[in-house]
């Protein structure tokens, strides 16, 4: 996401409610929908009921992460990366953990969404944006939980918005719609 050279401004998350807050991305709605179908009557759809040639359009923004039950807690493991979000973060993430993103903050960010989506065995969507010296880019990521034995959450899948905003976007996305959460650790950058 950033390279070596840029110094982060800031980083700010917006927690979104899914449904009506997702209007303004219809592909994470597509997939939020998709995900609801596969999942039945159950917490969450298997990994195997989710069809890759089902989602072409959704694909190289789709990220597939293990969770990891270890001595330090949960964790999370990218089994999958599309090649969007490869090109975003200039390298193939998987194999890495949302902890090894750069910059660390941002890292830890994410594991936290992936923390809360598996304790809550429910959707999470979020709006982020990461400011540095020389961009600022803000996307909304859906993160759809997967459970093979249909109680415990052992993967999950996450589909970054094609729409990525810029500033005045983001600031718009956050104060127009009702949200669950600004990110307490992270400050909301408001434009003048």
């Amino acid at each position: 996401m950033a390279s070596q050279k840029e110094t982060v401004q800031s980083i700010t998350s917006a927690s979104l409610k899914v449904g009506e807050s997702l209007a303004l991305y219809p592909d994470l709605v597509w997939a939020h929908d998709y995900w609801d179908t596969k999942r039945a009557n159950r917490i969450a759809p298997r990994r195997r009921d989710i069809d890759p040639l089902e989602m072409p359009d959704i694909l190289p923004r789709i990220l597939l992460a293990d969770v990891i039950d270890g001595p330090d807690g949960i964790d999370f493991r990218y089994r999958l990366s599309g090649t969007g979000i490869c090109n975003v973060h200039g390298k193939e993430l998987t194999a890495l953990r949302p902890r090894d993103l750069s910059p660390a903050a941002y890292g830890e960010l994410i594991h936290g969404h992936y923390l809360d989506a598996c304790r809550r065995r429910a959707p999470r969507a979020d709006v982020i944006i990461l400011q540095t010296d020389q961009r600022s880019r803000s996307y909304a990521r859906l993160l759809l939980p997967l459970s093979d034995d249909g109680e415990t959450i052992n993967k999950l899948m996450a589909v970054d918005s094609e729409t990525q905003n810029d500033l005045q976007e983001f600031l718009s996305v956050v104060e127009g719609l009702r949200c669950d959460e600004v990110h307490p650790r992270m400050r909301l950058v408001r434009g003048t």
